[in-house]
């Protein structure tokens, strides 16, 4: 019989902080392991601290980040509650009490018993009362939960220290930089650059700041005021800002390359595409960011009794939510609406636009509202909450169903030709759908809201032949600096990556921030890791952390969601606290001296996780690194331990998936071989010579 070879992986620097993986996904590396913990303790204004630091948009992100952190959460596969910690809510509560919206009344920030249209609305959270004080009064690497290492969060490069660190250098050169768009990634560079020193200027083609964030989004998602607040926190660091400004026609890219030492181009994708199917130009159908813009301006759209979303995205969903709740508008309305000019930027995915165009219908006062979807319902890429929500709010979603033509009298939209799907992906997982003849079907509807993409305007290039566009319609940069191949021109957000998320237009924003820098000093910047490890004498959890479950967010009763009116309600203090509480503390880690253990077996006997284990060395598929190890350890080659007829040496492995840091190994270790200690890095810019 073969024995069982274990693969194993010898744990470095990259291993411990991919071990955070909330953090690790974070695209600007929140710790938000810190700030959840901070949260948990009572320690809000730091908790706060963690959270901004990396993210000048930290408000706007507490209240509609993607949350790949919440994601990548191991709390989602450990403990009979198999759900992430509630990460992005936690951040709300931060910056509602310490960010730029602190001390504001702002929409959607409503507490039980408040007073809405003149009746109580009485908020059923089913939280337990959860003590903010825990730990506040124990010393530092003690017994108190999450506290750890005496640096208590792990900053990245772009944190707001390193930043005026390194603009405090001698020598470094001056400059001016323009900024096109005030959309998330051009709000990004300017505050990252105004730390830096330089003279920064945005131009707006609208008359307010946001861009996708405010015309993508839809207002019932999250309060603007709230937005504009920390935008403004942003801008008043010197930044100025030139609203009505298009680039293109008032004042050109050239005009711009002359008079400022770089540009940045945060322009988004501010057009919505077409669907090339028969009927598609018939009065009645809309593209879903016209819509969105529209709506989030305060216009009202006449829609119709019965709408049709085309697009199985979380903006499709908003777009139809959202037509619910417009009815028809008023005379000044609709002439207000006829002169406008539709311009919105996509949130992030097709998919998220198609449920925000969604939810948005119904939104607009129609009664019947539905979406269709080549996805079956386990593929779509919408979030499980936004999809929830919809469905409470009586959209009817159809998956596996694709329009074929858009039929029409007279000119008019009255109704969409669907068929049935018979695949979406083929193989190879590529996209590439096929339907199924003779499944055809025409479903009545007054209108039709196309979710089905976005694509940039480039005419603000003004045509600017040295800065490359790649074939899908984006500005073509390296990733690394956000440099395009015109030398002093960068880019980022959606103009450059296509659609992602508002977290991944920050990370675009830093990343062309330090590449502005680059070019303007002329030198190429060097990241060391700094790394710290602390020793926890008396490493505990939470109290009842496995038994705490995930709470949904409150949220107003789905006969209140009308109009404009917040739909998610936030946190109390104490129930993120409690929700904080469920936080494994994943850069805690158990530390094993081998030149200490006895092999009494005490620790994998104690550990209810099953994960540890102690192997012959036969038993490891070895690799040149595991040689190099045990020799350095041992004194001797690898190949003499594999021989031995008795063994003389094992090897302890341990599972970091499966451990939950609860500390009992280390508890029953008779020797001390065994040690719960806290990592914390850092990120050090520095020029090389």
């Amino acid at each position: 019989m073969t024995a069982t070879k274990y693969r194993i992986k010898i744990p470095d620097v990259d291993y411990w902080r991919e071990m955070v993986k909330c953090q690790a996904a974070c695209p600007v590396h929140t710790d938000a392991r810190g700030y959840v913990t901070a949260m948990a303790r009572g320690e809000v204004e730091l908790g706060h601290e963690i959270a901004h630091d990396p993210n000048p948009l930290s408000t706007v992100c507490g209240r509609i980040c993607g949350a790949p952190c919440e994601v990548a959460c191991r709390r989602g596969d450990i403990g009979p509650d198999l759900k992430p910690i509630s990460i992005r809510p936690i951040k709300r509560v931060l910056t509602e009490r310490y960010g730029p919206e602190a001390g504001h009344r702002l929409p959607g920030r409503v507490a039980a018993g408040d007073v809405i249209n003149e009746e109580t609305l009485t908020v059923d959270t089913g939280f337990s009362v959860f003590s903010a004080e825990i730990g506040k009064q124990l010393d530092p690497c003690s017994d108190v939960p999450g506290a750890g290492a005496p640096n208590i969060y792990s900053p990245a490069r772009w944190s707001r220290k390193e930043l005026k660190r390194l603009a405090s250098q001698t020598g470094r050169k001056s400059g001016k930089v323009a900024v096109i768009g005030a959309g998330p990634a051009g709000i990004t560079v300017a505050h990252d650059l105004a730390l830096l020193g330089y003279k920064v200027t945005i131009y707006e083609a609208g008359p307010k700041t946001g861009g996708m964030m405010r015309y993508g989004v839809p207002i019932y998602r999250f309060d603007q005021e709230a937005m504009e607040l920390e935008i403004q926190s942003i801008l008043d660091m010197g930044i100025d800002i030139q609203f009505n400004t298009s680039i293109g026609e008032q004042i050109t890219l050239a005009d711009l390359r002359r008079d400022y030492d770089a540009v940045f181009l945060g322009i988004g994708l501010m057009k919505g595409r077409s669907l090339n199917v028969e009927g598609s130009d018939l009065d009645g159908v809309i593209i879903a960011v016209d819509l969105l813009l529209n709506y989030n301006l305060g216009y009202k759209v006449t829609l119709g009794k019965k709408v049709l979303v085309v697009g199985g995205g979380d903006v499709a969903m908003d777009a139809a939510r959202t037509a619910l709740r417009l009815g028809q508008p008023t005379e000044e309305q609709q002439e207000a609406l006829d002169e406008t000019e539709a311009r919105a930027e996509e949130e992030s995915e097709t998919v998220k636009t198609a449920f925000d165009v969604a939810r948005t219908a119904l939104r607009l006062g129609v009664a019947d509202v539905k979406m269709i979807a080549l996805e079956n319902w386990d593929e779509l890429p919408a979030s499980d909450f936004e999809i929830e929500e919809a469905l409470e709010e009586g959209i009817q979603l159809f998956p596996r169903v694709g329009p074929n033509r858009i039929v029409g009298e007279n000119g008019k939209v009255s109704g969409l030709e669907v068929i049935d799907v018979e695949s979406v992906f083929d193989d190879d997982g590529r996209f590439n759908p096929k339907f199924k003849a003779g499944s055809e079907r025409v479903w009545e509807c007054d209108t039709v809201i196309l979710a089905i993409g976005q694509q940039a305007d480039l005419e603000v290039l003004g045509g600017a032949d040295d800065v490359t566009i790649s074939p899908r319609g984006l500005v073509e940069i390296n990733y690394a600096t956000g440099q395009t191949s015109a030398p002093d021109v960068f880019a980022g957000g959606d103009v450059a990556y296509g659609p992602k998320l508002i977290i991944d237009a920050v990370q675009h924003g830093h990343l062309a921030a330090l590449g502005i820098e680059e070019y303007i000093q002329g030198k190429q910047l060097q990241i060391e890791v700094k790394t710290e490890w602390t020793e926890l004498s008396n490493h505990v959890m939470f109290e009842n952390w496995t038994k705490l479950e995930q709470r949904k967010v409150p949220s107003l009763p789905v006969d209140r969601r009308t109009g404009t009116t917040v739909v998610e309600l936030g946190y109390s203090e104490e129930e993120a606290a409690e929700q904080g509480s469920r936080c494994l503390e994943c850069s805690v880690n158990t530390i094993f001296d081998g030149t200490k253990c006895i092999l009494c077996n005490a620790c994998v006997d104690v550990c209810p996780w099953d994960c540890l284990k102690i192997v012959s060395l036969k038993n490891i598929a070895s690799d040149e690194q595991f040689a190099k190890l045990v020799e350095a350890q041992l004194g001797a080659p690898l190949s003499e331990f594999l021989t031995e007829d008795q063994p003389s040496v094992a090897a302890m492995l341990k599972d970091d998936e499966a451990c939950t840091r609860c500390a009992l190994c280390a508890e029953r270790c008779p020797t001390d071989a065994i040690t719960m200690e806290a990592f914390r890095f850092e990120e050090v810019l520095s020029y090389g010579d």
